[in-house]
């Protein structure tokens, strides 16, 4: 493991996916095999690869046609895509990173930071959807922006997943990318969530390379996939 995240909190947070997934509390372990979830109500069809073990949650018929498919097949989300057939969409891949300690940082001067939301709404205008769509900053409640000369810049925010994990993401306005802003504001804000009790997790594309760099940075090392795809509304 790195030096920001330590063999002890794997359970945290085995124990926050397996909650989140509808799986008993202690269904991840080193040595378990395939984990199957079964959620009729779901509205997904997700796949999580978690320290080296696999798990899979949906409604029971999807769950039992993608059980025998390979790893990979299912956590590059093309294999998910097939079995939920006509009408999925918002395919995501991604990795994640955790962490349960960060270096302190001591910045040379107070940052202007709003916890507002019109201020974390105004940089989303400014950013790519795409970019935007990535980092998520809209369906994470924690939100703090920063704010350079009056103007939003880059915004960090968390939502926490079962009272135990922060899940984190970052957005960046293209002007200001490159300036080491967006590394700042991850290190800020998950040192806040780590303040409030909870483990930091970070959540990077597969196919964003700048938030893959900027995981690598902070120092949170990847150590898990997850797919996922939206299914049809019935």
């Amino acid at each position: 493991m790195n030096e920001t995240f330590h063999e002890s909190s794997r359970g945290i947070v085995r124990l926050a996916w397996a909650r989140r997934l509808g799986l008993p509390d202690l269904s991840f372990s080193d040595d378990g095999g395939r984990l199957l979830g079964f959620r009729d109500s779901a509205r997904e069809l997700i796949a999580v690869e978690l320290f080296g073990q696999l798990a899979l949650s949906g409604p029971t018929a999807l769950v039992n046609e993608a059980a025998d498919l390979a790893d990979d097949d299912l956590l590059g989300g093309g294999a998910l895509l097939r079995v939920a057939g006509p009408g999925a969409h918002a395919l995501s891949t991604a990795v994640l990173g955790f962490a349960d300690d960060l270096p302190l940082f001591q910045p040379e001067t107070e940052p202007e930071v709003s916890r507002g939301n019109p201020q974390a709404v105004e940089l989303e205008t400014r950013c790519p959807p795409d970019d935007v769509s990535s980092a998520g900053i809209e369906r994470r409640d924690h939100r703090f922006t920063l704010m350079l000369d009056g103007e939003p810049v880059a915004c960090a925010a968390y939502s926490v997943i079962e009272g135990l994990l922060a899940d984190l993401g970052v957005l960046v306005a293209p002007g200001f990318r490159g300036r080491g802003l967006g590394a700042f504001m991850v290190r800020l804000v998950a040192h806040e969530a780590l303040a409030e009790g909870f483990l930091v997790q970070v959540e990077a594309q597969a196919q964003n390379a700048g938030a893959l760099r900027l995981a690598d940075t902070v120092g949170v090392a990847p150590s898990a996939r997850v797919a996922s795809v939206k299914l049809r509304t019935r």
